[in-house]
């Protein structure tokens, strides 16, 4: 066991060695020249850089700069310490707006430094100085593209799990996008296709992003879709229906053997109960010539009913007055 009489002895004898030493006295004085050497160099003027990012507002799409706007501005600025390391936790952020230098269809932009040093004297403390700017003037030419609204085509490979089937067709979003180049290049664009998705064993919902396959000479906004895809489980749904023949010429009466026919549906689960006898309508045609039976069709405008079957597929007739 610790003995903590000990303990308080031998750091008592400590204490009392240090104050004949005057080693206390020695880390006291450290002390106090370092707050002090602290101080004044929090307040001496120094010399830092620093970079501020750019963003640049009122530009549509349709704008093309030739020379790359830069992204970032380097200051060397001048200031006290304790006024740097405040900057130092700013978020600076210059914001710039070049609608007003964009009202041609083509030309150059120029910000020189007489126009950028003000608007970051602004983001900066008033007692900092600013003493150089990079770059120190922003200058491109740009001239603006033609534009185009064309479809998307989704280039896809999707099988389906089994006892599965699509709920639906896919979906595009955005099912358009926009492109931009010269009027002869865009005249022969009709649309934009996606890179090629695969999909395997599709049982619940997936989606999935992908690019655009870009034209050489055009630019596209946006640059990729995002593509989404439904399966469900499927059953079946039988009814039981009467064959309707259609284009009787006048005065004349047909009698079909079976007057009724069995319609299996295929249906996903989702929209079993969307699904009823009135959706469908069985019809078959007058025949034009002698034959023996009448094939039967089914009719629906339903998109949840899938992969019909009749049973029987077609019926025997009689013709009377």
């Amino acid at each position: 066991m610790f003995n903590f009489d000990h303990i308080s002895k031998l750091a008592k004898r400590l204490w009392l060695w240090l104050l004949r030493k005057d080693i206390l006295i020695f880390l006291l004085f450290v002390g106090i020249t370092s707050i002090f050497w602290w101080g004044r160099a929090m307040s001496s003027p120094r010399d830092v850089e620093i970079h501020v990012p750019v963003t640049y507002t009122g530009v549509s799409e349709q704008i093309v700069f030739e020379q790359t706007l830069p992204k970032i501005i380097t200051l060397s600025v001048r200031d006290n310490g304790r006024q740097l390391r405040q900057i130092a936790h700013q978020h600076l952020n210059l914001h710039i707006n070049l609608s007003s230098y964009l009202s041609k269809e083509e030309g150059t932009i120029t910000l020189s430094a007489d126009i950028l040093r003000p608007r970051l004297q602004d983001l900066l403390p008033g007692s900092t100085t600013i003493l150089q700017i990079e770059p120190e003037t922003i200058e491109s030419a740009y001239y603006i593209q033609q534009t185009k609204l064309v479809p998307v085509v989704v280039q896809s490979q999707v099988t389906i799990a089994s006892q599965h089937q699509l709920d639906g067709d896919k979906r595009i979003v955005p099912n358009m996008v926009q492109i931009f180049g010269n009027q002869d290049a865009i005249d022969t664009i009709h649309y934009v296709m996606t890179d090629s998705i695969q999909v395997t064993n599709l049982r619940d919902s997936v989606r999935i992003t992908t690019n655009l396959i870009t034209p050489e000479g055009i630019r596209i906004h946006p640059k990729t879709v995002d593509v989404l895809w439904k399966a469900e489980p499927f059953t079946e749904k039988t009814f039981t229906i009467p064959v309707q023949v259609i284009d009787i010429p006048e005065g004349k009466h047909v009698r079909l053997f079976p007057q009724q026919v069995n319609v299996v549906v295929r249906v996903g689960i989702s929209h079993f109960t969307e699904v009823q006898a009135n959706d469908l309508q069985v019809i078959c045609h007058y025949p034009k010539q002698q034959c023996s039976a009448l094939p039967v069709e089914v009719l629906t405008n339903n998109p949840y009913i899938t992969n019909i079957r009749i049973s029987p597929s077609s019926v025997e007739y009689l013709i009377h007055f």
